[in-house]
């Protein structure tokens, strides 16, 4: 019987031990899978914001008789964000501005987890800016001619 017993209680620790590798193995990959997940997303969150806001400034820019009204810095206490203002041919206004960690178009949030918003203006041949953006560690740049 005392044998018996032994043969049980053997097999029962192998089976407890095996499972518990079984166990492991299974969670090291799920890991694995999850961190890709979790990086893919990250990626598509970011291009989409740049998609966004690429497609809200070639809105504004394709407009015909749309010019520059102003451009800069803006230093608002611990923050500096940059902004440009277009102004079209019958007086209407249209502002893209970084506050905190969003890109704002007016009053319209078009991007989140911004990092970095720069704009260059190049008025040398014709009237065009180019936009550097920075969304979750990934760097878009893109230039843009006025009509």
């Amino acid at each position: 019987m005392q044998t018996y017993t032994n043969k049980i209680m053997a097999k029962l620790v192998i089976y407890v031990i095996v499972f518990t590798i079984f166990i492991c193995l299974i969670t090291r990959i799920m890991s694995y899978f999850n961190s890709n997940l979790q990086q893919i997303s990250t990626t598509v969150e970011s291009n989409t914001n740049y998609a966004t806001l690429n497609l809200y400034l070639l809105k504004t820019v394709k407009t015909q008789n749309v010019s520059i009204k102003n451009y800069g810095l803006v230093d608002n206490d611990d923050t500096s964000s940059y902004y440009i203002t277009f102004i079209n041919a019958d007086g209407t206004t249209s502002t893209f501005i970084k506050i905190g960690n969003i890109i704002y178009f007016n009053k319209i949030k078009i991007c989140e987890n911004v990092e970095e918003f720069k704009i260059i203006i190049d008025k040398s041949e014709k009237e065009s800016f180019s936009i550097e953006v920075k969304i979750l560690d990934k760097v878009y740049n893109s230039q843009y001619a006025l009509n």
